[in-house]
C-alpha cells in the first residue's frame, strides 16, 4: 500500500534561496512524505533556478518583497487557495512577518492549519522616531488580526516572543520557540585559523546588518593595524548609492579590504577568517554567526535581540552595543593586538555551536510540528487514490 500523499505550502520573501539555506529541513520533509510547493515574490526564472535542481516547485505570487500593494495581495491569495484546492495543501507555513498575513488568509480560506515562523521582526521594530512609531499602529492590528489564526507560531529567539506576547500579537499557547534554523555541524566543520588578522562579514550587505559601522570601524582599526583585512560577502541591498557603498569602495580599492559579492562556498570563505564580525541591528538568530561559529571562529556582533543569543561575551566572542562605531573598532583590536584569546573563542563557538544549534535537531521539531497540524483534504485523497491506481 502507497504511503499517503501529503502536500504543503511555504511562503518565502526570499524563495530561490530557500534550499541554498535550508537544505536540510527539505530534505528531512522529504523523507516525512511531504511534497513542497515554495511561493515567493521572485520571477518564475529566478524562483525555479534556485529550487528547480532540487525538485522543488515553484509559484510566483507576483508581490514585492517590501510595502503592499492590496490588488497584488489578493491576486496572491487567489492564486494560493486555487492551487491549494488543486493540490490539496494540508499546511500552509510561512517565514517572516511579511507573508505571515497571506499565508494565514489563504490556511483559513483553505480551511488548514497555518504556521508562521518569525525569522526576525526586521525593521518594524527597528525604525524609530515618529514614522516607526506610525507604522507600528497602522501595522499591528493587521498582523494581530492575521495572526489570530495561526496554528503555530515559531519564534527564534525568546525577546520577539516576549514582544509578540506584550503587544498582545500572538497567544502563548501559539508561540514554539527554536533557536533559530540551526547549523549543519558537518556542512560547515572547524578549520584553523589564519595568523593574519582577517575579519570577515557574509550576509546582506544593507543598513540594518550594522554594515556602515563595521566600514568606519575598521577604516580605523587599519590605520593602527594595517596588516589587517576585512573581507565581505553578500548582496548589495540598497547601498549603492550610499556613502557606504563610497567607504566601502575606497577600502577596497586601498587593497584593505575585498567585496566579494554573493558566494556559494561559505565554508571556504569563513576557513580564510581569523574572526567573525555581525553587527547587526535585530536579528530572529543570524544564521551567518551559527555557520561562522560551527567552522571555530570567534564572533563579534551585537548586543541585541538575536545576536545576543549566539554570543557569550568573552567566552566565545565579545558583544557591542548596536549602532556604534568606537566599541567595535576597539572590540576589532583586540583580536588585531593578541589581547582577545581567539583560538580560545573559537573552540568555544564550536562547542557552543553543538550543544544548542544543531540543524538536525530544530528541524525535528518543525517538521514534527507539521506532522502534528496537517489536515488532509480532498484534493489530497484524490491524489492519493489515484497514485494506487
Amino acid at each position: 500500500m502507497n504511503a499517503p500523499f501529503r502536500h504543503i505550502a511555504i511562503l518565502s520573501a526570499c524563495a530561490h534561496r530557500l534550499y541554498l539555506y535550508r537544505p536540510e529541513l527539505f530534505d528531512a520533509l522529504h523523507r516525512a512524505g511531504f511534497s513542497v510547493t515554495v511561493f515567493g515574490p521572485e520571477s518564475l526564472e529566478e524562483g525555479q533556478a534556485g529550487l528547480g535542481p532540487a525538485g522543488i516547485e515553484y509559484r510566483e505570487l507576483g508581490l514585492a518583497r517590501r510595502g503592499i500593494d492590496p490588488f497584488a495581495e489578493r491576486r496572491a491569495l487567489d492564486l494560493i487557495v486555487r492551487l491549494g484546492r488543486e493540490q490539496g495543501f494540508g499546511v500552509i507555513y510561512s517565514y517572516g512577518i511579511r507573508f505571515a498575513p497571506l499565508a494565514n488568509n489563504a490556511a483559513r480560506a483553505l480551511g488548514v492549519p497555518c504556521m508562521n515562523v518569525i525569522n526576525g521582526a526586521g525593521s518594524l521594530f527597528i525604525t524609530g522616531g515618529p514614522v516607526g512609531t506610525l507604522r507600528r499602529l497602522l501595522i499591528f492590528p493587521y498582523i494581530r488580526t492575521s495572526l489570530r489564526y495561526a496554528s503555530r507560531v515559531v519564534f527564534q529567539n525568546e525577546d520577539d516572543r516576549g514582544e509578540f506576547l506584550r503587544r498582545r500579537l500572538v497567544k502563548d499557547t501559539q508561540c514554539i520557540l527554536v533557536p533559530g534554523s540551526g547549523v549543519n555541524l558537518e556542512r560547515f566543520p572547524v578549520y584553523d585559523l589564519p595568523e593574519q588578522p582577517v575579519f570577515g562579514f557574509c550576509s546582506r550587505l544593507n543598513p540594518e546588518k550594522g554594515i556602515y559601522e563595521l566600514l568606519r570601524a575598521f577604516e580605523q582599526v587599519v590605520s593602527v593595524c594595517p596588516e589587517a583585512r576585512l573581507r565581505l560577502a553578500g548582496e548589495l541591498d540598497g547601498i549603492e548609492k550610499t556613502e557606504t557603498y563610497a567607504l566601502l569602495r575606497r577600502l577596497c580599492d586601498a587593497g584593505s579590504a575585498e567585496y566579494l559579492g554573493e558566494i556559494s562556498d561559505v565554508p571556504s570563505f569563513l576557513r580564510t577568517v581569523r574572526c567573525f564580525v555581525f553587527p547587526s541591528y535585530r536579528e530572529g538568530t543570524p544564521r551567518a554567526v551559527l555557520e561562522a561559529m560551527s567552522c571555530g571562529r570567534p564572533v563579534i556582533t551585537t548586543d541585541v535581540t538575536g545576536c545576543r543569543e549566539t554570543v557569550k561575551n568573552g567566552y566565545n566572542g565579545i558583544l557591542v552595543p548596536a549602532r556604534e562605531v568606537i566599541p567595535l573598532r576597539d572590540a576589532m583590536l583586540r583580536f588585531c593586538r593578541g589581547e582577545a584569546d581567539a583560538d580560545g573563542m573559537g573552540k568555544a563557538s564550536r562547542r557552543y555551536a553543538e550543544e544548542h544549534f544543531d540543524v538536525h535537531a530544530v528541524n525535528r521539531v518543525l517538521t514534527g510540528q507539521i506532522q502534528k497540524l496537517y489536515r488532509p483534504t480532498a484534493a489530497a485523497g484524490r491524489q492519493e487514490i489515484d497514485g494506487g491506481r
